[in-house]
């Protein structure tokens, strides 16, 4: 199984990625994080890719992922593309609100909004490639004061991300361009995650061979569809978990039939056992 979940272990990182890409591949595989993802598009030839949907991205798109989405880069052409990112965890946002900074109104998502985007600017692209310049100059010093100068350069770009998308959200359902085979397999998949899937109910369901499903979704998301079940299910149980439910009925309630097989698969993705991680989630 792919490292599909991915942890942020710092309250925030912010980094720029400027890279050469191969047509077709994804740029990233299928993934989620434990903290928002606020990217920059600034150069390329991209789709975003979030749950069953995806986008193409233009130079000035910026993006809001909100935390455990599934999501992932898809590139269309041999090009080098160049992006703006900050992770940044949800406690960290909380807690700077708490201080009365009021920068957490593009950060709220329900189950219908699973991803925000808005469009700059070149003068607004500018001001976020400076801004994080002086960041990362502040970043690298170890002199007087150069930590605290490098969060105050985060606490701007924050700032500015929620005045920018406070104008507007810059998306319509014709926006999608997954291809609807793919969209409908994930759809499928998740409205069945607890009942047992198979390639042949797949095949039966939509009219294509079990290979030629199993090859068009991976060929798009690098995933096989065992995998994605996989990481579907491990999501639903951390959940439960997180609600209160105990180990073994988060086992059954997620889909898995074998409760040794859901200890070690959760084990393997999320770093630690089901009964680890309802504890540190209650004691949150």
């Amino acid at each position: 199984m792919k490292n599909l979940y991915d942890p942020i272990t710092q309250p925030y990182l912010f980094f720029r990625n400027t890279a050469k890409a191969e047509k077709s591949l994804p740029l990233t595989y299928y993934h989620r994080h434990n903290a928002y993802e606020i990217y920059l598009f600034l150069n390329g030839s991209r789709k975003v890719c979030v749950e069953n949907a995806a986008y193409i991205c233009r130079p000035g798109d910026l993006f809001i992922i909100p935390p455990e989405t599934f999501h992932a880069g898809i590139c269309e052409e041999a090009c080098e593309y160049d992006r703006i990112i900050m992770n940044i965890k949800p406690e960290l946002i909380a807690e700077i609100c708490e201080k009365g900074a009021q920068i957490g109104s593009c950060f709220e998502f329900d189950s219908e909004i699973l991803i925000r985007r808005t469009h700059l600017s070149y003068h607004e692209r500018k001001t976020v490639i400076e801004l994080f310049e002086k960041f990362s100059e502040a970043r690298k010093g170890s002199g007087y004061g150069d930590a605290l100068l490098s969060d105050t350069y985060m606490l701007q770009f924050l700032i500015f991300v929620n005045h920018w998308f406070g104008r507007n959200d810059d998306f319509t359902k014709e926006d999608n361009v997954m291809p609807q085979l793919i969209r409908d397999v994930m759809d499928y998949i998740n409205d069945s995650i607890t009942e047992e899937i198979t390639m042949e109910k797949l095949a039966d369901r939509f009219h294509f061979h079990a290979r030629y499903i199993s090859r068009q979704f991976r060929d798009y998301t690098g995933l096989t569809i065992r995998t994605y079940i996989l990481d579907k299910r491990i999501a639903l149980a951390k959940r439960l978990l997180a609600e209160g439910c105990n180990v073994t009925k988060a086992c059954w309630r997620s889909g898995f039939n074998d409760y040794a097989n859901f200890l070690r698969s959760f084990k393997k993705y999320a770093g630690i056992s089901p009964g680890r991680y309802k504890r540190a989630k209650k004691g949150q």
